[in-house]
Formats: C-alpha cells, sequence, structure tokens
C-alpha cells in the first residue's frame, strides 16, 4: 500500500512539474493532458502539449516523455494514437498514429509531431500502445481549451518574438501592439483606449491572450521555438517578424530559417519591420514588364553566401493598393462589436459574431473613430500615397513575398498601413481552395472518366436482350414445347443471371487495375536564387510543385497512399463535413475508417482515405529547393533550349527578354533545341485545359457539379501568369514521374505535368 501511495504521489509531483516548466519556459506552450492512465505502472509519463491556435492545416505537438525515476532504464518502443473529435461526427473522423522511441538513459525525451487538424478539436483521446498493447486501463482524454479550438479558419497571424526580448532596448525587440490589425484584418472591434497611443511590451501580450472579438487570431512563435518543418507553419496566414531577428535565424539557425523560406515560397507572407529599404536600389534594376533582377555578382569563393533577405525587389506601387481613406471600408456605421465569436457545432459547424451577447460594446463604431481622431491617434492617421510607399519595400518569392517595413517599431500602425498591405488570395481557404465545412465542388473536376461510371449503353443492351428472350423467343419455345409452366421457374432464374452479368459487366468494364490521375504544377521563381552556381555545379533556387492528385482501386486497397513527410496534403471531399439534420454524436471511442500513420519521415493515409471502387482527391504541395530542369539561352536572334529533365517536354513557350514569343515541341531528355518564333501569346495556350480542366471532357453528370471558384492561390495566378507573362519567363508540358504517385502500382489516367517559371 505504501509502495503504491509512493508512485501516485511521485506521479502527481512529475504532473505538476510538468506543467509549471511548460508554463516557466515558453508562454505559448499549452498543455492539453497526460497519458498513459497509469503512469507509475508504465514507468513514464507522456504529455501532449501544443500551441495555440487550432486551425486547419496541420497543428504542431511536442510529446514530452518524462521518466518516474532518475531516468528511463530501457529503450521503450511506443505507438501513440490520436483520436480528435468535434461534438458531432463529421464526413471524415480520423485517427493519428506515430512511432516514438524513447532512448535509455535520459530523464526526459521531447518529440515534435504535426498532426492533422480538419476540424475543430472539442476533445480528442490518446492511447500508448507497447508491444501491441494500451498501456493504461482506459485512453486518456485530453482538455482543449478555448485559445486552442479551432474557431474557423479567416486570418492567422504568427507573431515572432526574440529571445533577448526582455532585455534589449532595441525598439523592434518590443512586443507587438495588434490593436488595428485586429481591426483591419480580423475585421474586428476599434479599439476604445483613444488615451493609449502604443501598449506597452506587457499589455500588448495580453491583448494577444485575451482577444476574442474580430477573425484574427494571433500564435506567438518564440526565436527558439522554430518549426522543424514549414508544414508546422501551414495555420498561419502572414508571420510579422523583425528584419534584424529574420538575420540572427538565418545566421545561427539555418535549417530553421529554410523552412521559413519554403513556408513563403508556398504562398505565405513575412512582414518584416526595421528593415533597411536603402539597399533597395542596389539589388536590382527595373524592366518594362519585368521583375526586378538581381544585378551583384556571385560571391568570392569563400564568402559567406547573400541573405536571401536582400533577393531582388519587386515594384511597391504594382505590390500595394493605397487606400487614401481606410475609414469607407471599416463599417462605422455598425456597433463597435466587442463580444466574442460564438461556434455552434450544427449546419455543418459554422461561426457567427453575436453582436446582442451580454457585455458586447453599445458603441458605434463612427463614435470610437471619432474619438481616435480627436486625440490624432496612430491608429487614424493618414499620409500621401508617395510617403506610404517611401516606408515599404517587397521581396517576390516563390509564390509568396516578404513585405518590408522601414520603421523600427510601426505598432499599433495606421488602418491605412495594414489595409494597404492585403492581398488577394491572402486568407487560408482562398490560398488553398479548400473549404471542409461545405464541400468543394472542384473534386467533380478532377475525376476519371474512365472508371467508376454505369455502362448506360452496355446495360440497356443486355436489358433489351432480356426482354427479347423473356418475352416472345422464350414463351413460343415452350408453348411450342408444351411447357409454359417452366416459365415460372425460368424466368426467375434466367432475370437473376441478367441481374448478375450486368453486376459482373459493371465490375470487369472498370478492369483490375489501381488508377491514378495527377495534374502537377511546378512553380520555378529563378529571379531569387539559393545559391549561385560555382565549382561547375547548377545554381539552386526556390520549387514549388501543387498537384492534384485522383485514385481509384478496384480490390487491393490495404497499402494506403504514401506521401512525403514534407508534403502539405489536403483530403479534398465533395460534400459538407457534418450531415446536416442527420447529426449523431462523435465519439472517439470509434477508432473510424480514416487513418494518417506517421511512417518514417512519411505519411500513410488509409482506410478511408483510399476506398475501394471510390474515387478520392487530394491536393498536395511541396515547396523545395532545386534546380531549374530547363536552361535557356537568349543569344542574340535566336533562342535556345536544353531539357535537363528525364522525361521529353511535349510542347515549350518561352517570353524573352523583348517581350516576344516562341515556341518548341517534342525536346526529347537532355536534348538541345532552338526554338521557333510564335505569333501569339503560346503560354496562354499551353495552360488552357492543364490549370482548369476542360469541362467538355467530364462526365455528363459531372458537369453541372462542378464549379472552379475554388482554385488554389497558386491556380489562381498561374492562370493569371499565362494570360500575361512577364519577360524571361517560360511554361512547358512533361509527364509525370513515377516518384510523385501516392499509390506506386497503378495505370496513368491523363497524367500531365506543367513546369513554369521566372528566369535570371
Amino acid at each position: 500500500m505504501r509502495r503504491l501511495l509512493r508512485s501516485v504521489a511521485a506521479a502527481l509531483v512529475i504532473a505538476v512539474l510538468g506543467t509549471l516548466t511548460t508554463v516557466s519556459a515558453a508562454a505559448e506552450e499549452i498543455q492539453l493532458g497526460a497519458a498513459p492512465s497509469n503512469p507509475a505502472k508504465a514507468g513514464f509519463t507522456m504529455f501532449v502539449i501544443t500551441e495555440r491556435l487550432g486551425n486547419e492545416g496541420f497543428q504542431p505537438i511536442t510529446l514530452r516523455f518524462r521518466a518516474i525515476g532518475k531516468s528511463f532504464t530501457r529503450q521503450r518502443s511506443l505507438r501513440i494514437l490520436f483520436r480528435p473529435r468535434t461534438q458531432y461526427a463529421t464526413e471524415i473522423d480520423f485517427q493519428f498514429a506515430c512511432q516514438v522511441t524513447v532512448p535509455q538513459g535520459v530523464k526526459t525525451y521531447d518529440m515534435p509531431v504535426l498532426v492533422p487538424h480538419f476540424y475543430r478539436w472539442e476533445s480528442c483521446s490518446v492511447q500508448v500502445i507497447e508491444d501491441g498493447r494500451r498501456l493504461g486501463k482506459v485512453a486518456s482524454k485530453l482538455a482543449i481549451p478555448a485559445s486552442v479550438k479551432d474557431w474557423g479558419q479567416y486570418m492567422s497571424i504568427g507573431v515572432m518574438v526574440p529571445r533577448d526580448a526582455a532585455t534589449s532596448t532595441a525598439p523592434w525587440t518590443r512586443f507587438p501592439d495588434l490593436r488595428s490589425i485586429a481591426t483591419i484584418l480580423g475585421e474586428g472591434a476599434i479599439s476604445e483606449k483613444a488615451n493609449v497611443p502604443r501598449l506597452s511590451g506587457k499589455q500588448a501580450r495580453k491583448f494577444v491572450d485575451d482577444v476574442v472579438y474580430g477573425w484574427a487570431r494571433f500564435r506567438v512563435i518564440d526565436e527558439d521555438a522554430l518549426q522543424p518543418s514549414w508544414i508546422g507553419y501551414s495555420q498561419l496566414d502572414v508571420i510579422l517578424a523583425p528584419y534584424p531577428l529574420l538575420q540572427r535565424i538565418e545566421q545561427e539557425q539555418p535549417d530553421r530559417s529554410a523552412e521559413l523560406k519554403r513556408w513563403v515560397s508556398a504562398g505565405g507572407q513575412i512582414w518584416a519591420y526595421a528593415a533597411p529599404l536603402q539597399a533597395a536600389a542596389s539589388q536590382g534594376t527595373q524592366t518594362p514588364g519585368q521583375q526586378a533582377t538581381s544585378t551583384s555578382a556571385s560571391p568570392p569563393a569563400g564568402a559567406d553566401p547573400p541573405s536571401w533577405l536582400a533577393g531582388a525587389r519587386g515594384d511597391v506601387n504594382k505590390s500595394f493598393r493605397y487606400w487614401a481613406d481606410p475609414s469607407s471600408v471599416m463599417t462605422l456605421s455598425q456597433p463597435n462589436d466587442t463580444s466574442a465569436i460564438q461556434y455552434q457545432p450544427w449546419n455543418y459547424g459554422t461561426y457567427y459574431s453575436n453582436s446582442y451577447a451580454y457585455g458586447s460594446s453599445e458603441k458605434t463604431r463612427q463614435s470610437v473613430y471619432d474619438d481616435l481622431v480627436a486625440v490624432k491617434h496612430p491608429m487614424v492617421q493618414t499620409v500621401t500615397k508617395k510617403k506610404l510607399l517611401a516606408g515599404l519595400g517587397v521581396m517576390p518569392y516563390g509564390w509568396g513575398r516578404v513585405v518590408l517595413i522601414e520603421q523600427q517599431d510601426p505598432f499599433p500602425g495606421s488602418f491605412q498601413l495594414w489595409k494597404s498591405l492585403e492581398m488577394d488570395k491572402q486568407k487560408w481557404g482562398e490560398r488553398n481552395g479548400v473549404e471542409y465545412a461545405t464541400g468543394n465542388d472542384s473534386y467533380w473536376a478532377w475525376l476519371m472518366s474512365t472508371v467508376g461510371q454505369p455502362p448506360v449503353t452496355m446495360f440497356v443492351i443486355l436489358n433489351g436482350l432480356f426482354v427479347l428472350v423473356m418475352g416472345p423467343l422464350l414463351y413460343f419455345g415452350l408453348r411450342r414445347r408444351g411447357r409454359l409452366y417452366l416459365l415460372y421457374f425460368l424466368a426467375p432464374a434466367l432475370a437473376f443471371l441478367a441481374t448478375m452479368g450486368l453486376f459482373f459487366y459493371a465490375f470487369l468494364s472498370d478492369g483490375f487495375d489501381n488508377r491514378a490521375r495527377i495534374r502537377q504544377l511546378t512553380w520555378i521563381d529563378g529571379r531569387h536564387p539559393v545559391s549561385p552556381p560555382g565549382d561547375g555545379q547548377p545554381g539552386r533556387v526556390p520549387v514549388i510543385d501543387q498537384s492534384r492528385q485522383t485514385y481509384y482501386t478496384v480490390v487491393d486497397n490495404q497499402r494506403g497512399l504514401r506521401f512525403a513527410g514534407d508534403a502539405f496534403v489536403l483530403p479534398v471531399h465533395h460534400s459538407e463535413m457534418m450531415n446536416n439534420y442527420n447529426y449523431r454524436v462523435a465519439d472517439d471511442s470509434r477508432p473510424g475508417g480514416f487513418l494518417i500513420d506517421q511512417v518514417g519521415d512519411d505519411r500513410l493515409y488509409s482506410g478511408d482515405f483510399l476506398p475501394t471502387r471510390t474515387q478520392v482527391h487530394y491536393l498536395v504541395t511541396r515547396p523545395h529547393v532545386g534546380v531549374s530542369p530547363i536552361e535557356i539561352d537568349f543569344g542574340g536572334e535566336t533562342v535556345s533550349l536544353t531539357n535537363h529533365l528525364p522525361t521529353p517536354l511535349s510542347i515549350v513557350g518561352v517570353r524573352d527578354d523583348k517581350g516576344k514569343y516562341w515556341v518548341a515541341r517534342d525536346v526529347a531528355s537532355a536534348a538541345t533545341v532552338t526554338l521557333e518564333k510564335a505569333n501569339s501569346n503560346t503560354l496562354s495556350m499551353i495552360a488552357l485545359g492543364v490549370v482548369d480542366p476542360d469541362s467538355t471532357q467530364m462526365p455528363t453528370p459531372y458537369q453541372n457539379r462542378v464549379s472552379m471558384n475554388d482554385r488554389t492561390g497558386i491556380e489562381e495566378r498561374l492562370l493569371e501568369f499565362s494570360r500575361n507573362p512577364q519577360w524571361r519567363s517560360f511554361l512547358a508540358l512533361t509527364e509525370v514521374q513515377a516518384d510523385q504517385f501516392a499509390l506506386r502500382e497503378c495505370v496513368q489516367d491523363e497524367c500531365v505535368r506543367m513546369i513554369g517559371g521566372l528566369l535570371p
């Protein structure tokens, strides 16, 4: 009995110390719970820790294992199983599993994992499995605090904080006052503290912790707790960061900096303040119709590579929209609603602002705005377009950008400033083209027309033959033989055979091969090289791959779909997340048919993620650094092209440095050809039917359901690029390589890869 009491007491002390350690080490660490249910018997406690802000994408989770005793006495190989659930069951209730090996001889061991987040987490159970058996009598329940629950993916902002914020006197190390950003980007209430021009660091941090109104939410990112994978930032739309801090991270944590760059290249934004804009003139030159290109020479051997933040700058006049009077779009006639955003689990699981809630402000937005004007508050100040743009810069990078703000401490900042920094396709749903609450009509556009369709023509023929045989032929044949009584037996027997024949024909018409349809878009940003060419090696540039992948299995679906661990995978569902008016309470005791398993560096999607004889569609984004697969030489009056791909190019279109168009067809791998001059925009012709599928090729039942209103940000911008390409750019079509298929053994069905990009 004493031994049991000592074990329980030790477990309680460890739990308390774990909580205290979590809170003191980093304020953004939120402990959700612990497992297994009997840590004394298991010999350890696993704390589940996360950051605030739970939204669509991948939720960063830290599994912290702490031994009961001095250290782990042996190596522990554990399987951790998460079952997150919302209040009502959804169409995609899933479980996530990962494998963790805790080494022998350590007291504490941390394991970061990225758990998919498709719907609001109201609850979550965790199981710890060792040697095939669960540790603990029951699964452990996690408590999801309000700050972590999904509040609707509208505007998610990361705030990067330096480690020396508490001791440094530099203005940029102060915690940013985000009141005006919450009003403009989050369409929230206007701050009623007209007498406070700038919140102190402590007050500004409290504002982030306490904000409940509006649609903007914030995640504090500590300099020493950066994500090891770019997917860890997948829930964010914008990151606010001091420019000197980004430089320090690049020097001291190059691996973490590389992941930030990958996130930006995939469409994210960093708004960097305290930035040196005077360097912009020396970094690039402008050519009509062309972005700024770097003019700096390659660094000498042994020298440090140039900072990625010193890359070619873009045109501020085209990058920002000037708002002379931002109050015109701030709905000043409405109440200044300070009530919390409400969640309702019915009606697909939606969110709304309840302006009638108790405690909501009764002031109008106009009166609050007038109070700010009366004291000349920084949030309502306006300047001329010339003065505003003089303090801004922009560096496009891949499909994203880094906005440069010259002010050392631009907070709270004017409504005019933050409104001008907004861009198209900025919000998460617009950039990713996926809406889980109400479904995605683009699902129907990418289905394979050769499988899963009822063979209507053959059905009509077989039914016609059945009627003919059962009618006059069988009747007159039996009547001639005087055996009409056999109709009572032959009619149902032939009907059964005909029905089975229809079934087997439908089954056999699709064949026995698994099928895949992939449309892959690859973008090459040659204007911002990561490393210059040297020592016989080509330069490396940002490369962004985004593909729409559709799979269909006939018999064998047990292997599942294997995606790379650094690929951002979003299942595209055709219908709403919750079955409206037919709700049932979610139950984490049921595993659900959807399983995501972390296997090494890959993720395996199995179960209902790959059902038999049903097409499934996935959106896969993977930014990385690579070598440009196409080399183009603008030499005098001709343009030559070298294909470095292992696959041939069926067609390639180029716009040269004089605005002229060139085209080539059937370029073999490793071949160098001279392009032919074209009379019109060949790039638009190449993109036709690739960015958007050809509607005439879709099955007729799908055509009425298809909508292309939910294109991704990459698809939208690539379509615009093809219609008005920049100078020194290209588009080409080729085959999809085998390593892109998540289902390794399958028949390719209308697969195509389009490669485009900007040349140095």
